[in-house]
């Protein structure tokens, strides 16, 4: 067994990392956050210039049903990304005022979408029965497509 306690490699260290403490500032909307991969503009450092490529998140007109479903799911994901990304951050600034109101907030609506969704089209999480539609008499888990089966909303909306 070796016991040595230093590295005895001769290949040269080519950098050495600091990565300093994310401070807050001011997220970007969530159309943008998704696009760009990040809630927080201080963290989109772009390397290279690219062409600009249309944003799938953006808003189109819905014309059919299924574009008004695609339009709720894709909204309902941004706000989800916008969790994500915020959590992250809270992670390491728990006591971060900003953070926490913006979570409050995003978690508020993101239970307002599901629940919209929920009454338009079908229960997308158990607590959007529920709240989807709160006249409701049974559990009523299968009224849309099986999670593992994306397409078939867009077979039934045609």
């Amino acid at each position: 067994m070796n016991n040595q306690t230093t590295c005895q490699c001769t290949a040269e260290t080519l950098a050495m990392a600091s990565v300093p403490m994310q401070e807050w500032c001011e997220p970007f909307d969530l159309a943008t956050a998704i696009y760009n991969g990040t809630l927080f503009p201080c963290l989109n450092m772009n390397f290279f210039d690219a062409e600009d490529i249309p944003c799938p998140f953006c808003d189109k007109p819905a014309l059919t049903k299924a574009a008004e479903q695609e339009k709720a799911l894709i909204e309902i994901c941004k706000i989800g990304f916008a969790l994500n990304d915020l959590t992250l951050y809270l992670d390491t600034h728990p006591d971060c005022q900003n953070g926490i109101n913006l979570m409050k907030d995003l978690l508020q609506q993101r239970l307002d979408a599901l629940a919209e969704f929920a009454k338009n089209h079908y229960p997308l999480t158990q607590l959007s029965i529920v709240t989807g539609t709160p006249e409701t008499k049974q559990y009523g888990w299968d009224e849309g497509p099986l999670p593992w089966d994306p397409f078939a909303s867009c077979a039934a909306a045609k």
